[in-house]
């Protein structure tokens, strides 16, 4: 009880850490021409063009659609690799909060 005699509820909300794996998704959506544009600059066989040209190349070649050639396999990782991740931190943070009885450790 707190003092004054007055009961404290306290709300515990659930952990949604399947979330990270969908902000994961999300950021690779902005990230993803980038990366693209950069892999074909490191398979050149002798440097051509630079960073602005390669994105013209790509749209003039593939259009729009070329920047996110590959994508789904980013949202793979993403899904997997972020989400667990995050799940595994969840995890491990509420483990040592139960064990410490919220208490946190100073280093």
């Amino acid at each position: 009880m707190a003092s004054g005699g007055k009961k404290v509820t306290v709300r515990v909300k659930p952990q949604r850490w399947y979330l990270g794996g969908f902000a994961g998704c999300m950021a690779v959506c902005f990230t993803h021409p980038l990366d693209l544009v950069k892999v074909h600059l490191q398979t050149q066989q002798k440097v051509q063009k630079g960073m602005v040209g390669m994105f013209g190349h790509v749209l003039k070649t593939h259009g729009v659609r070329g920047l996110y050639n590959g994508l789904t396999a980013s949202w793979t990782r993403q899904l997997t690799y972020t989400t667990t991740r995050v799940g595994v931190y969840e995890f491990a943070k509420n483990k040592i909060l139960k064990d410490t009885g919220g208490r946190r450790q100073r280093s």
